[in-house]
């Protein structure tokens, strides 16, 4: 259950989630696996990362995973429009820590044309945002200059 839907008007909300310090040095050496097992630490129902999320919803699970959009990637493109199936509520956590081109999330309500176009946020920064169970979804759109690092999770 949605226990501020007041904030969700738009199908998005966005938030500030303090990191811990470590995220930054995980980052700058690409230690993609240690980051893995803190964000699982993050997200379990009693890390800082489930509690933040829960005064947002109500849920019993959290799946992520680390994103890496690179402008660099010959594979680089938009993504396509999807809804999250049965999962009740989304983020998207930013670590980001440089300028990026693209890598907008689009966000609208379904079978409409019409959309959001949300900024990557700075680091820390959080999209929360609403699934098909509520009618919305969402796709990415190509990164055009740097790279994107985004924990990107879905609650059930």
């Amino acid at each position: 259950m949605l226990k501020q839907p007041e904030l969700f008007t738009q199908g998005f909300h966005i938030a500030s989630f303090p990191l811990p310090l470590l995220v930054r040095d995980l980052i700058l050496h690409e230690n993609w696996e240690e980051l893995d097992s803190l964000f699982k630490k993050l997200t379990c129902e009693e890390g800082a990362l489930f509690q933040f999320l829960h005064q947002y919803h109500d849920f019993s699970s959290i799946e992520f995973i680390i994103s890496i959009r690179d402008s660099q990637n010959d594979w680089e493109e938009d993504g396509i429009w999807h809804d999250d199936g049965s999962r009740v509520f989304a983020f998207s956590l930013s670590l980001t820590q440089d300028e990026i081109e693209g890598g907008k999330l689009g966000v609208r309500k379904k079978n409409e044309s019409s959309f959001r176009e949300i900024s990557t946020p700075k680091y820390g920064d959080i999209i929360l945002f609403l699934t098909g169970k509520d009618g919305f979804e969402h796709k990415i759109h190509q990164v055009t200059k740097g790279r994107r690092l985004i924990i990107a999770g879905w609650c059930s």
